[in-house]
């Protein structure tokens, strides 16, 4: 492999070594981040679920039973 008695060749196989480990880091780093953003686009373009939670006061509809006590605190207090 390398030998301390020729500085000069281990440099050059030292730089070579860098540079394509570089290379191959930055590559994996590019497809990781297209992946990830392919992942995030599809789960956008997924069909968001009915809500399914009526508002005892009005007719709207919730998701989450969350915001249905917040709608409630807020858009109905007191009732």
């Amino acid at each position: 492999m390398c030998s301390c008695s020729n500085p000069v060749f281990g440099r050059s196989l030292w730089r070579h070594t860098i540079k394509t480990g570089s290379a191959d880091f930055k590559k994996a780093r590019v497809a990781r981040a297209k992946l990830k953003r392919r992942e995030r686009k599809q789960r956008l373009l997924l069909p968001k679920p009915t809500p399914s939670i009526p508002c005892p006061q009005c007719p709207r509809m919730f998701q989450a039973t969350l915001g249905l006590r917040s709608h409630l605190q807020f858009k109905h207090p007191g009732k």
